[in-house]
């Protein structure tokens, strides 16, 4: 048994499950650093996969840099990222190394989201992404998720299938009949619809419906529905459109009628590269009715559908609880206990309940050493985790 609720080490010491997260981690450390030479363990380090921690939905993993599909809402030129692709710098071992290192991440339990900053599957990026996606999992165990427009053949998803049988997959689609205005160089929705129920005959795949764009999305639901039906597709992701200064210019310049809608539902207008969320309450309430009329089922987030494809549970924010209910847990005091141990931090009470764990130390310890005890330790037991510091 690779984790549970015990580990036993070399010379017969047992560990608790929180310990042994690190443990495994600082082994597969150790097995990157022989194959691996000393310039790439160097550029590793001072990569930001080593340092970066998980954000709600996961720890996005950058498999390529930019993205050339030139869609008029996508925040990531705002954030300095260019309008074609490059692979990710560091090779793909280079790359798990990293993340082995990564203070926050918890093997088997951190969510891994492929997509977020480039397309995965792009022509650029599509052996070296499928390759990562492998190797996270294979060292690292990290439920795969990915986000992508591109078509999904037969090689993508028998690589998947082969890297992480649970995968979950969102294929985008915000419009049908506005798709070439909003995503000029993205492949056409209806085909990545098609090939999506494919996929869904393989792997856990789930129409990602965001952002959703007012006057546009929610006009065209029944549409998207219909083809969802026709293709056996039971899945669907929800999410808000966030504007900036530029993503209103350019979607001013690609359709005035949407821009008008969007500064309509906008609460105020966006600083420089502030991105804002449009008030979408309503679209979204439409879209859960029609939803439940075609039996699909909905998720208003990502990392939702990643724990339901890999039969996980969760309960780390006020959306949970999330996933498998017979895998709640309630965390043992005696695996947080020897976990402060471990770490050196001393500690007067430990309170656990269904919901939570609340921790009170005997010392005052720097802000930095208490947010790495509450990200590690709500990654490791997937609650909500609360550390009181004299």
């Amino acid at each position: 048994m690779l984790f549970g609720s015990t580990q036993s080490l070399e010379g017969g010491v047992v560990l608790g499950k929180i310990v042994g997260f690190i443990e495994f981690k600082e082994r597969i450390r150790r097995s990157l650093e022989n194959i691996l030479s000393s310039e790439v363990v160097e550029r590793a380090k001072r990569d930001s996969h080593s340092f970066r921690s998980p954000r709600p939905c996961g720890m996005t993993i950058h498999t390529g840099i930019g993205c050339s599909n030139m869609c008029v809402y996508c925040y990531i030129y705002d954030m300095g990222f260019p309008k074609t692709v490059e692979l990710y710098p560091l090779p793909v071992e280079g790359l798990v190394y990293a993340l082995s290192i990564n203070p926050y991440i918890v093997p088997t339990k951190t969510l891994a989201a492929y997509g977020s900053v480039t397309e995965p599957f792009n022509s650029v990026t599509r052996d070296f992404s499928l390759k990562l996606i492998e190797y996270v999992y294979r060292y690292l165990k990290l439920p795969t998720q990915i986000s992508t427009k591109s078509i999904l053949d037969e090689k993508i998803v028998y690589s998947l299938a082969n890297a992480d049988s649970r995968c979950s997959i969102l294929v985008t689609v915000t419009s049908i009949d506005y798709a070439k205005i909003l995503e000029p160089r993205a492949p056409s929705p209806i085909e990545r619809i098609i090939y999506a129920g494919y996929a869904s005959k393989h792997l856990h795949t789930s129409i990602f419906i965001r952002p959703i764009i007012p006057g546009v999305t929610d006009s065209e639901i029944d549409k998207i529905f219909k083809l969802l039906a026709e293709y056996s597709i039971k899945n669907i992701v929800i999410g808000s459109l966030r504007v900036s200064k530029n993503i209103l210019i350019k979607l001013k310049q690609a359709s005035p009628s949407i821009y008008n809608e969007v500064l309509y539902r906008l609460p105020r207008e966006p600083i420089k590269k502030q991105q804002i969320a449009i008030y979408d309450k309503d679209i979204k309430e439409k879209i859960a009715r029609k939803a439940r009329e075609y039996q699909l089922k909905l998720y208003t987030s990502a990392c939702q559908a990643n724990i339901d494809a890999h039969k996980e549970f969760c309960n780390m924010c006020l959306k949970g609880p999330c996933g498998d209910i017979g895998r709640w847990e309630t965390a043992e005091e005696a695996d947080i206990a020897e976990f402060l141990e471990y770490i050196k931090v001393r500690y007067s009470r430990i309170t656990v309940s269904r919901d939570a764990v609340y921790i009170e130390l005997k010392d005052k310890i720097s802000k930095d050493k208490i947010e790495y005890i509450e990200k590690f330790l709500k990654q490791s037991l997937k609650t909500i985790v609360r550390v009181k510091s004299r």
